[in-house]
């Protein structure tokens, strides 16, 4: 016979599951430190800029966020490397538009889909190209580049992303010009510091330190917004091409089938962390700009597949081949 002593018993212990099941249920991640996987060599601009981000990590995901540099082949074997991690959140990628938009389809050795491989957590960062002419040019602002960009105007490219952007440029603002193709933006400064090109287009930060001292000149860049580090500088759409918007960027994905749950954690760490003054400051010496937009994950998954279809396209119709 079940005593009243038994029943209490019984009640008790119903009642501690019922309040004890939410807890057991919730998933407490992070509960380890997160592994960022970095495609690139420690001390270079995308490690440094990850650095600083992994850095303020701890205050809003408390565990802290590991860096860990897997660099090789343009970037690829450290993406690939994430793309075969399990899809639990704690190896998380952090990609750029390189990696993730343009290598798919540049290399043959890129054999992931960005699209269907990875989830997006976070965008960090999104700067504009910036088109650049010799201190000593008669070139002084976009009218007069406008009327000088023929076939006989040289445009140097400091990479591939460059040089589909100045495609793009060109393509939007009804210009013809030269365009010469570099590897790496270091050539291409030393080219037109010499005055072996007529202009460049490039990342801010490989010309910033010249545009200061007055060897290179800056026409216009290539957002809606102006760049904070060159705030004289028109914007492309304030120049009359509405909308136009070619930037790169910095970005933190997952491998894809990671829970949506574990992703939103991730998503709002990493936001409130580029949206701290300190993060943001650190961020914009080194010449890198805080995106302001605090995308969530699904709005950066959305961001990235654009990007890889208008640079996939962009490439295709430039007739450039997979190596």
């Amino acid at each position: 016979m079940l005593t009243k002593r038994t029943l209490l018993s019984i009640a008790a212990g119903a009642l501690a599951l019922t309040v004890a099941a939410p807890v057991i249920a919730q998933d407490a991640f992070p509960e380890k430190p997160v592994r960022l996987i970095v495609p690139y060599s420690p001390g270079g601009g995308t490690d440094t800029t990850a650095r600083i981000v992994a850095d303020n990590m701890k205050e809003y995901l408390g565990q802290p966020v590991v860096v860990e540099n897997r660099p090789g082949a343009s970037g690829t074997v450290g993406t690939l490397l994430a793309k075969q991690a399990e899809a639990d959140g704690y190896t998380i990628l952090f990609g750029i538009q390189a990696t993730l938009a343009l290598n798919p389809s540049l290399f043959k050795s890129a054999t992931y889909n960005s699209k269907e491989d990875f989830s997006g957590i976070a965008v960090i960062s999104e700067s504009p190209y910036v088109v650049t002419v010799p201190g000593d040019s008669e070139i002084s602002d976009y009218e007069g580049f406008a009327a000088a960009a023929t076939e006989n105007l040289t445009m140097a490219n400091g990479g591939s992303a460059a040089l589909l952007a100045a495609r793009l440029l060109a393509r939007q603002a009804d210009l013809s010009f030269t365009n010469i193709p570099y590897s790496g933006s270091g050539d291409a400064i030393s080219d037109i510091l010499a005055g072996r090109v007529n202009a460049m287009i490039s990342s801010p930060v490989s010309v910033l330190p010249h545009v200061e001292s007055g060897a290179l000149k800056p026409i216009l860049v290539t957002s809606t917004d102006r760049y904070a580090a060159l705030p004289d500088t028109p914007t492309a759409d304030e120049l009359g091409f509405d909308g136009f918007n070619v930037v790169g960027w910095y970005s933190v994905v997952a491998p894809a089938g990671v829970p949506q749950e574990r992703l939103d954690v991730l998503s709002d760490a990493f936001n409130k962390t580029i949206a701290n003054p300190d993060v943001q400051a650190k961020l914009e010496s080194i010449g890198v700009t805080p995106s302001r937009r605090g995308l969530n994950s699904a709005a950066t998954t959305e961001f990235i597949a654009s990007e890889v279809d208008l640079w996939g396209q962009e490439i295709k119709d430039a007739g450039i081949e997979p190596k």
